[in-house]
């Protein structure tokens, strides 16, 4: 099953968590599209331990072009009742991200 977010600032989001029922830590690929056409993206994806709030990055402040995307297909399982993969932009305002 697919999820599909838009992000539409500079923020931190949380994709997934052990609040989405519906949806599990087992993770094939992450598509992260940087949809504008006149600003960069700053960005990270990263691994929240909810119990100690301890994070552990999948990669940290990456510049992602305007235009561009980045394809993630290698080492992206964890486990949903003990981490939340979170997702952090401090650049473009067009985003979209697809978790298959």
């Amino acid at each position: 099953m697919a999820k599909y977010i838009n992000i539409n600032g500079t923020t931190t989001t949380t994709l997934l968590s052990s609040a989405d029922k519906q949806y599990t830590g087992n993770i094939k690929s992450i598509n992260i599209s940087n949809n504008s056409s006149s600003t960069d993206a700053s960005i990270s994806l990263y691994l929240d331990e909810e119990a100690t709030d301890d994070d552990y990055y999948y990669f940290k402040t990456v510049d992602l072009p305007k235009g561009s995307s980045l394809i993630l297909d290698t080492g992206l399982s964890f486990d949903i009742n003990n981490y939340a993969l979170k997702f952090t932009n401090t650049g473009s305002n067009d985003l979209s991200i697809i978790i298959k």
